[in-house]
C-alpha cells in the first residue's frame, strides 16, 4: 500500500519545509528577490537531472493548462502567499497550513477526476480538520 521510504521522503519534506519557515521568519528579505533564485536553482537540477530519465511530452492545451496552473497559481502565488503569511503571522499557524495540502488535493482529486475517496481517506482528512481546529482554538485563559 504505502512504501516505507515514501512515507519517510514525505515526513523528510514536511520537516525540510518547517524548517525552512522557521528560517523565513528570521530574514527580512521581499519575495520578488528570493524566488527567482529559487526557481533558477530548482530549474538547474531539473535540467541537470533529464538525461537520467526518459522524457517525451506532447504539445497540446490538455498539457499547456494544467502546467500553467501549477507554474503560476500553485508555485508562485503560494509561494507569495506563504511568505506574506510567514511575514504577517504566526508562524505555528502558518506551518499547521500546510497539513492541508493532501485532503484538499484528495477532494480536488474528487471533484475534478471523479476519483472516490475511500473511508481511511475521510478519516485521515477528519483526524487533519480536528488537529487544525486545536491549533487555531483561541486560547483560554
Amino acid at each position: 500500500m504505502f512504501s516505507v521510504e515514501g512515507m519517510l521522503f514525505a515526513l523528510a519534506s514536511l520537516a525540510c519545509m518547517t524548517f525552512g519557515a522557521i528560517r523565513q521568519k528570521g530574514q527580512q528579505q521581499q519575495p520578488l528577490d528570493v524566488l527567482p533564485l529559487q526557481y533558477g536553482t530548482s530549474l538547474l537540477a531539473c535540467v541537470a537531472l533529464t538525461p537520467l530519465q526518459p522524457f517525451e511530452f506532447e504539445r497540446s492545451i490538455d498539457l499547456l493548462i494544467p502546467l500553467l496552473w501549477l507554474a503560476l497559481l500553485i508555485s508562485v502565488l503560494g509561494q507569495l502567499l506563504l511568505y506574506r503569511l510567514i511575514s504577517a503571522g504566526n508562524l505555528v499557524n502558518v506551518t499547521s497550513l500546510f497539513y492541508l495540502v493532501p485532503g484538499v488535493t484528495a477532494a480536488m482529486d474528487y471533484l475534478f477526476l471523479g476519483n472516490s475517496l475511500s473511508t481511511l481517506s475521510l478519516l485521515g482528512m477528519g483526524a487533519i480538520l480536528l488537529g487544525l481546529v486545536l491549533v487555531f482554538r483561541p486560547a483560554q485563559r
